[in-house]
């Protein structure tokens, strides 16, 4: 039930090449100095292993190494940096602030102040939390925590001496999380209608004999939670979806650093679906405390069709996706004009049917997006893919779990196809969940949503 593939990096030669003169110098030696940059984090942990005493002064943890030590390093790191390792001791000298210092500042993420499995991924589990109202915002709270860093440095010694250093620190990431519910101040996100009841008893309500009624609501995505950057606009804004029989306030209402840590001015949007009918699910029926009986509801973007248990797609009712779709535009549009008419600057996302729904509405826009983070989902078969599309230079980052039964990659990987036949712009990564929950992942979304949005907002 519908509940790493990462671009090859061109090699250097294996001597590196004599810079020429002019300009054309400095560009060489630019491109040297930033290869090396990149590499110290993976050098640092190559070069303090076994033998190689690290010794901590002042918080600093410094290793000293030889240049044949540095050039063995670099030959066991794949990648650009592996021609240096045969460049000679000069060349490896002449790279920009090599002589002097080369450093490198790289995100390590959060911490919990109870780690094991019996902490909560909630914010107030994280080190540094704190939470204080919004004056004159009452459905408004501030929240902060500590996100911590590290900055490798690479310092030339003498001739053929070497010292790389590693300084942890942290900085402070806030943000004001908003619980928007209805009739509060803000309005609705959404102004269409959906149909309540299932397709399949749609089709039996023709009978009135069958005394089936047709039921219409509104679809105002309410209640949904409303993340803002603490002061100032934001840059960027992502709207992003839960899962099937998920919500809004009960999955990311308490977890705002699933999306923030600090690096960008970012608005989140996570609007809650609308209670519905499934056709999957026409003969689960409940009893209400009247003892009135009634047919099972669930938050769902759009209404099932089959159920396969995750063996293939599942077909759904392809008109309650167009309500979804067109609820979904209008909401791009309204924070592209808040952006100061940019939807390059809007950045669609969702996990499982969420993901599935936002790829609908990215794929489907007519003006050209800033991003796409897909969580455990895939594209939907009706959805369609076309060369020249507006979306054709836009990157759209997939997450897939390999134990996940729900939405297997089996069948998944076709529609990435799909994508990558049209050429778009598909970054897909297969990573495991450390709790090894398959499709129902918990805390490593917030890892791969913020390593998605990194990477996006970077651009």
């Amino acid at each position: 039930m519908p509940s790493p593939c990462s671009r090859p990096r061109s090699g250097l030669k294996k001597r590196a090449p004599a810079a020429p003169k002019g300009g054309a110098r400095g560009a060489a030696a630019a491109a040297a100095a930033r290869e090396l940059r990149a590499a110290l984090p993976r050098l640092w942990r190559r070069l303090r292993g076994p033998g190689q005493g690290a010794a901590a002064s002042g918080g600093v943890c410094k290793v000293k190494c030889s240049l044949a030590q540095l050039r063995a390093a670099l030959r066991a790191r794949r990648g650009p940096c592996t021609g240096w390792s045969s460049a000679p001791g000069a060349a490896l000298g002449r790279a920009p602030g090599l002589a002097a210092r080369l450093s490198l500042r790289q995100r390590l993420g959060l911490r919990y102040q109870d780690p094991s499995k019996h902490g909560s991924w909630s914010a107030s589990n994280l080190v540094g939390y704190s939470a204080a109202p919004v004056k004159g915002a009452r459905s408004e709270v501030q929240v902060s925590w500590r996100c911590y860093t590290a900055e490798f440095v690479l310092v030339q010694l003498a001739a053929g001496r070497f010292e790389l250093q590693r300084r942890v620190g942290s900085q402070v990431a806030a943000c004001r999380v908003e619980k928007r519910r209805r009739g509060g101040p803000g309005g609705p996100l959404a102004e269409e209608r959906y149909t309540v009841t299932a397709r399949s008893r749609c089709r039996l309500a023709a009978d009135r004999r069958k005394k089936i009624r047709v039921e219409t609501r509104p679809l105002d995505l309410l209640p949904a939670v409303i993340i803002r950057p603490p002061s100032g606009p934001q840059r960027w804004t992502l709207i992003y979806l839960h899962g099937l029989g998920s919500s809004a306030l009960g999955n990311y209402a308490d977890r705002p650093h699933f999306f923030v840590d600090g690096s960008v001015a970012l608005k989140v949007i996570v609007p809650t679906a609308p209670s519905r009918e499934l056709t999957c699910f026409d003969t689960w029926w409940q009893q209400s405390p009247s003892k009135n009986w009634y047919l099972s509801k669930f938050l769902s973007w759009y209404d099932y069709l089959t159920n396969f248990d995750g063996r293939k797609e599942d077909v759904i009712d392809v008109d309650s996706l167009l309500a979804m779709r067109r609820a979904l535009h209008k909401l791009v549009q309204r924070e592209a004009a808040e952006l100061g008419g940019r939807p390059d600057r809007v950045i669609l996302g969702g996990k499982s049917q969420g993901c599935c729904t936002s790829l609908d509405a990215a794929l489907t826009y007519p003006e050209a997006l800033g991003g796409f983070v897909g969580v455990v989902g895939h594209v939907l078969s009706c959805t369609p893919v076309e060369p020249g599309c507006a979306q054709q230079a836009t990157p759209l980052h997939f997450f897939h779990e390999p134990r996940d039964e729900i939405m297997r990659w089996k069948w998944v990987q076709d529609s990435e196809r799909r994508l990558r036949a049209a050429g778009l712009r598909v970054h897909s990564r297969h990573r495991s969940d450390p709790e090894a929950c398959g499709h129902f992942i918990q805390g490593v979304e917030g890892t791969w949503v913020r390593t998605a949005l990194r990477e996006i907002c970077a651009q």
